[in-house]
């Protein structure tokens, strides 16, 4: 088995990955340095890749550089891990705390999952603090392995499988983007069924906001627009439609 480890990093952020790298170190981690695309000062307008109309039909807003900046820091990572031969890619953000094993809970879940033949999941959600519309497929130390048809959001630490990073690569080559990259894995992984999370969480978060996403106070009014609340509604009562159905299918 063959795991690869990957940590999105801003290159100006050196105290967060001092303190990422330390968190890593301690557990003898050994990780590829993902770069991150500073989205920050980024100029929607001149951005061929980003559909503003969609945006505001799918999330009820215009998107932020910094959202852009963070999907396509993951789009380097998922692609570094294709590249690298491995067949599971563990992606982490720079914000990350560890309170268990990490390596040593990943290797156990992948071992679990090969050893029972449990290949039909694309992405596993290890950060996730809440079990929504999930299933509990097996019981791994102090540890739940769910089906989790309600995708959790948030992207500090996210394992991929060979064929999920291959499929993600091929949705998101395929179109612009129009909404933050956890909403989009959410919206994606709520309809095919296809994403699994561990509870506990195996990563936590430092509780910083991203550097790479759109934490910053001085945008907060313009991610409150008006037109906000009913896309927002909208998308989210048909991802947890998509995952009722799965669960109440593989009841």
């Amino acid at each position: 088995m063959n795991v690869s480890f990957y940590l999105i990093n801003l290159d100006s952020s050196v105290e967060r990955l001092s303190k990422a790298d330390a968190e890593l170190s301690a557990q003898d981690i050994h990780y590829t340095k993902i770069s991150a695309v500073d989205g920050r000062q980024m100029d929607l307008s001149s951005y061929s890749n980003y559909d503003d109309k969609k945006a505001h039909a799918f999330t009820g807003r215009a998107l932020l550089g910094a959202e852009i900046g963070c999907y396509l820091s993951h789009q380097k990572a998922v692609e570094a891990f294709l590249a690298s031969g491995a067949n599971y890619g563990v992606v982490l953000e720079d914000d990350l705390k560890l309170s268990c094993d990490l390596g040593a809970n990943v290797f156990e879940l992948l071992k679990w999952l090969e050893e029972n033949q449990h290949s039909d999941w694309h992405l596993i959600h290890l950060a996730a603090q809440k079990k929504k519309l999930s299933a509990k497929i097996t019981q791994l130390g102090q540890h739940e392995l769910l089906h989790a048809y309600y995708f959790p959001t948030l992207t500090t630490g996210l394992l991929w499988s060979k064929k999920g990073a291959e499929a993600f690569l091929t949705r998101v080559t395929s179109q612009p983007i129009y909404a933050p990259i956890d909403v989009e894995l959410q919206a994606w992984l709520s309809k095919t069924g296809q994403g699994l999370s561990v509870y506990p969480a195996l990563v936590g978060s430092t509780g910083l906001d991203s550097e790479i996403d759109a934490s910053a106070a001085t945008n907060h009014q313009k991610r409150l627009r008006k037109d906000r609340f009913l896309p927002r509604q909208k998308r989210m009562w048909l991802n947890k439609c998509y995952a009722l159905k799965h669960l109440l299918v593989n009841k």
